[in-house]
């Protein structure tokens, strides 16, 4: 949640605050102005952030929140947004003067030095945002006194902690990122102390240098946990079997992880998760008809490519229904696509580029009404490219390059109107491709036709619909005239007709 929602979010919900420019009836306390003030002068402002920040009324100066009925101030909001000049300077001393400070949210500035000790003594503090900050050294171990913190951010690539048992002392918390902070001394020490915290529900640890796992835990207590993200980590190591049993788990990203083993099969079984991505870990493996055989009632987005799933993709992956994004491109899986693909009505993105599929594209694939785009180049799929295609109207991306694919191209593809690329270039196609193939393709940038056996046949006054940014149609045959639409098309930046076959003509100009 962005700090600004989060900030407001309290101001409309919780009753106590009074936010900076209405706070016309309720004045700060005079120790407080001073301390803000203090506050200030050890802050570069280049921008003038903080012009608001005179007189006597602090409730009223811009990223402060009052109490509404005591004037004490509760929030310091000073994140730093896109395209305006960071604060810089040091956090003075004078801050921990504001005693009722529950939310405090100095990310995205350029501080310079160590997180500074005395923020520990703000023990009021639910909200403490200090990410990419420009802290750096370790993160000080007495942050874990503020028992009252719910949400803490300390991502930053300056930062460093050799120790997470202060955590543990965190129990209100809800939310924890420390993304790019170096964890590599930890080994798999990092998730016990994380495990007692009860109401944990957001953990990100993304590029932290994470190189263990704990296998055997006493108890289980992740029992909110509904966000894991340990993108980047550099585990070499199997996922532990406890993860997948986590079942309030809604989100898991451990991506690009180095990870090894098989895939717990639990993870299709967990009653809420909605998005796994387990992509770009080359040594973790599965079968695809026991993963795929699990339930996985309510995933949303399953990235598992990059990986070493093999064998065949089962009839069973038409009951993943809520499936929205799927990826699972180089890969070693084999067999056909199975027709009960057609089932996942809500698919948008479908990737199975570089893998060991055979067979046809099964006519099914047309009910898939809601996709955006379809990737199945790199394979050895053979047969026809099925006219129901053309009911895929929400279409952008059609990539079906280097198979086997043979017969003509469906005229029905001239139906999708979103369509911006269209790429069958390295198959057996052939056929005439006319005008039909392209009345509705307005949105057209990207063309590949190359490497097949096609017949471009158009009227000599044909202006094509789209304005294309590549257009590749080598190996094609431009019968029975030379293509004059190339004309109206301003915008080529990539054109290749190499080994294209034009019409001979005679000397009185016809064609032989």
């Amino acid at each position: 949640m962005e700090t600004f929602q989060f900030l407001w979010i309290i101001c409309l919900l919780s009753g106590e605050l009074i936010c900076g420019g209405v706070a016309q009836l309720v004045h700060c306390n005079a120790a407080e102005r001073e301390a803000l003030l203090d506050l200030k002068m050890g802050l570069n402002d280049s921008w003038n952030r903080l012009s608001s920040w005179h007189g006597t009324n602090c409730c009223q100066w811009s990223g402060i929140a009052c109490h509404n009925t005591t004037g004490a101030v509760l929030a310091v909001d000073l994140p730093n947004s896109s395209g305006r000049q960071p604060l810089g300077g040091e956090i003075r001393p004078s801050l921990a003067k504001l005693k009722s400070l529950k939310h405090l949210d100095l990310s995205g500035n350029n501080f310079t030095g160590k997180i500074p000790h005395f923020l520990s003594s703000l023990e009021n503090l639910q909200y403490l945002n200090l990410s990419y900050a420009g802290f750096s050294g370790a993160i000080p171990p007495n942050l874990g006194n503020l028992s009252s913190l719910q949400f803490l951010d300390v991502s930053y690539w300056g930062l460093t902690v050799d120790n997470l048992e202060w955590v543990s002392g965190l129990l209100s918390l809800k939310y924890l990122a420390m993304n790019s902070v170096h964890l590599s001394k930890l080994g798999g020490e990092w998730i016990e102390p994380l495990n007692k915290l009860p109401l944990l529900s957001e953990l990100h640890l993304e590029y932290c240098g994470l190189s263990g796992f704990s296998y055997s835990l006493p108890s289980l207590n992740f029992t909110s946990l509904k966000v894991l993200n340990l993108q980047g980590s550099l585990f070499k190591a199997k996922l532990p079997t406890w993860l997948a049993n986590i079942s309030s788990l809604v989100s898991v990203d451990i991506g690009n992880s180095m990870l090894t083993g098989r895939i717990p099969l639990g993870f299709g079984e967990l009653p809420n998760l909605q998005s796994l991505k387990l992509n770009y870990n080359l040594k973790l493996s599965a079968s695809c008809f026991q993963l795929f055989a699990r339930s996985w009632k309510k995933i949303q987005i399953l990235d598992l490519s990059i990986n070493g799933l093999h064998g065949r993709l089962p009839t069973l992956l038409g009951n993943m229904t809520s499936l929205i994004h799927f990826d699972l491109h180089f890969n070693y899986i084999e067999g056909g696509i199975p027709s009960s693909i057609g089932k996942l009505s809500n698919l948008q993105y479908i990737d199975l580029y570089l893998n060991n599929l055979t067979g046809s594209l099964p006519d099914s694939i047309g009910q898939l009404r809601n996709l955006v785009e379809l990737r199945l180049n790199g394979n050895l799929l053979q047969g026809s490219i099925p006219s129901s295609i053309g009911n895929l109207q929400r279409l952008t991306t059609l990539t079906l390059a280097s198979n086997k694919l043979n017969g003509t191209l469906p005229a029905s593809i001239g139906l999708l109107s979103e369509l911006s690329s269209l790429d069958v270039s390295l198959n057996k196609l052939t056929g005439v491709i006319s005008e039909a193939h392209f009345r509705r393709l307005g949105k057209l940038e990207k063309i590949d036709l190359s490497e097949n056996s096609f017949i471009l046949n158009v009227s000599s006054n044909w202006v094509p619909p789209f304005q294309v940014i590549f257009l590749q149609m080598g190996s094609c045959h431009l019968g029975p005239s030379f293509p004059s639409w190339l004309r109206s098309q301003k915008q080529v930046q990539v054109l290749d007709f190499s080994g294209l076959v034009f019409p001979v003509l005679s000397q009185n100009g016809s064609g032989t």
